[in-house]
């Protein structure tokens, strides 16, 4: 069977503006989960943070869209976020957060989100590297004409963990800020988590830009360290809303 092959021209320009419609959607639907079901605070649910996290997540890959081509990133990112905003149809207990007079804590959680948004594009990055490390061993023949040669995506990679290192650091020396009493809240597993999986994500960092670690490692690793991020992140919600 004879392979297709991309045709010689390019998507037109106005092509890259269409995501913008569909997250323009998402955007209203995260607004309504969040501030439009109650009027003491935001809702900061598992399923309204796992939306706004996947609306964060598409428009920083449609954003990077206009400078290099990114389409198996792109659908891999709408999926996820439509497969979230049909979860967060269901109904689920409110768990409502009032930031207001609190610039600090809006900036610290907006910080979070940006970070862990960034490090979750890096891990489908990560995918995406391994995947064509593999084709190129194995099966050249069926790598995908529109995927960017592997020292580019692998650039690419480390740009998204250092950016999302940066948005976390911040976030957590912005966090260490807020008052005990938030911080006490807190469960002491998830800063601990969290905390770890930053280090590591720089650990990994340094390892990859100092070339002591290969781009294939690299992303291995990269993952790793999204798994105990996620555990430290979202975990904590999971069980308290679901399972206790």
């Amino acid at each position: 069977m004879r392979r297709l092959r991309h045709p010689a021209q390019e998507v037109p320009d106005w092509g890259k503006w269409l995501p913008f419609i569909p997250a323009a959607l998402h955007l209203l639907a995260v607004y309504m989960l969040i501030e439009g079901r109650s009027e003491q605070g935001q809702n900061l649910t598992l399923l309204s943070l796992a939306s706004l996290i996947t609306l964060v997540l598409v428009l920083l890959v449609t954003i990077y869209r206009f400078s290099k081509q990114t389409p198996h990133l792109m659908l891999y990112t709408a999926i996820i976020a439509g497969v979230v905003n049909l979860l967060s149809m269901f109904p689920e207990e409110p768990n409502i957060v009032n930031f207001s007079n609190n610039g600090l804590g809006v900036l610290h959680v907006w910080l979070s989100i940006i970070g862990f948004s960034l490090l979750f594009a890096a891990t489908l990055q990560s995918i995406l590297v391994l995947v064509l490390h593999n084709k190129l061993r194995h099966k050249p023949a069926s790598i995908h004409p529109l995927l960017p040669p592997l020292l580019e995506m692998e650039h690419f990679l480390s740009a998204l963990v250092l950016s999302g290192i940066i948005c976390l650091g911040f976030a957590f020396g912005l966090g260490f800020g807020l008052p005990d009493i938030v911080i006490q809240s807190q469960p002491l597993h998830k800063i601990i988590l969290s905390v770890l999986a930053w280090f590591s994500f720089c650990t990994f960092y340094i390892g990859y830009k100092s070339s002591r670690l290969s781009g294939i490692r690299f992303a291995r690793l990269c993952i790793i360290a999204f798994v105990i991020l996620s555990i430290g992140f979202l975990g904590t919600k999971l069980v308290v809303q679901y399972i206790l």
